[in-house]
């Protein structure tokens, strides 16, 4: 009788668990059908989207799919087509094989210039991304010494889902940067140089000067300076520092140039604390390899025609006044 009930019960089991898996495996059809997930979308919460859309037949197989598998299901924008069956599915949100959206970081954008482009796309929240993009924590486990991931979110085409999570879209972007840089970081130590020094330098080039010949130059002037002793004083540092507070209006005022911030080169000798934008590999090259020359000064020309250099501050004054400025 014993041996009976545990035939039985074995019977019983197998016959339940071969139930599911039939369940699970059987394809079901779908019509074209586009489903959003978002990311920190409970696994619970998403079995119930995909049933309601009809992309599964059953909330529960998948559920008792996942407490097998215990897999990763990425946030997204997926479409669905054809016989799919529920395990079919659940690899498509596990592999993350979501619809991609192509998404264009310019050279020089700041991590505000980013989380605006991330939205406006519907990659992922403004303010989710700076939540991440600005936190030391996220640069540490990179092993920057910096106070965000500023610099390192590399400017480049990209193609992302929807309701990507902040934190993969930086991780993307970061690994971007060490790909395309390997060579030129690999003459770092050589320069003796560290990462964080030299794409912060890269930085403020970036946003000094759209021309390609002019950021050795641009980059010999802070280095010349900051051996010197003196005082950065780089425009964009000011900006930087407004964006952070959140009172960047689009103009310099004289008042923002007396802001007490770190970031603020016109309050603070040697560099900002790190980067003020993410700089392209021009602008990283000219860091690396300055001009040699012993200008100390320059001075934009009238309609973003490039800059006036000077060695001395009285040849700086004559440009000055070239250019209309007193």
């Amino acid at each position: 009788m014993r041996r009976f009930l545990i035939l039985l019960y074995v019977f019983l089991v197998s016959s339940v668990l071969g139930f599911i898996a039939f369940e699970i495996f059987t394809p079901l059809y779908v019509p074209k059908k586009t489903v959003e997930i978002k990311y920190g979308t409970p696994v619970p919460e998403i079995a119930q989207i995909l049933e309601e859309n009809k992309v599964i037949k059953n909330k529960y197989y998948f559920l008792i799919l996942h407490a097998f598998k215990r897999g990763k299901l990425e946030a997204g924008e997926y479409e669905f087509e054809g016989w799919l069956s529920t395990y079919d599915v659940y690899k498509i949100l596990e592999e993350g094989k979501a619809k991609l959206y192509k998404v264009t970081v310019k050279e020089g954008y700041d991590v505000f210039d980013i989380a605006k482009v991330l939205e406006e796309n519907g990659i992922c929240k403004e303010e989710d991304f700076l939540k991440y993009a600005l936190s030391e924590e996220v640069a540490r486990k990179y092993n920057l010494s910096v106070p965000s991931m500023e610099g390192f979110l590399f400017p480049d085409t990209y193609y992302l889902s929807r309701n990507m999570h902040p934190l993969k879209v930086i991780d993307i972007m970061y690994k971007n940067f060490l790909e395309k840089t390997e060579e030129m970081r690999m003459e770092l130590r050589k320069k003796h140089i560290s990462l964080e020094t030299w794409v912060t330098v890269a930085s403020m080039v970036e946003k000094e000067t759209h021309l390609d010949e002019e950021k050795p130059l641009i980059a010999a002037v802070i280095y010349n300076r900051l051996k010197k002793g003196m005082k950065l004083q780089i425009d964009p540092t000011v900006i930087y520092v407004a964006k952070r507070r959140g009172i960047w209006k689009g103009e310099l005022y004289k008042s923002l140039y007396k802001i007490d911030d770190p970031y603020n080169t016109y309050m603070y000798y040697g560099l900002p604390p790190g980067p003020i934008s993410n700089p392209g590999l021009s602008s990283l090259r000219a860091a690396l390899y300055p001009a040699k020359v012993n200008y100390l000064y320059f001075v934009a020309k009238p309609g973003y025609k490039g800059h006036l250099f000077a060695e001395t501050y009285l040849e700086h004054l004559r440009n000055m006044r070239r250019v209309g400025r007193r």
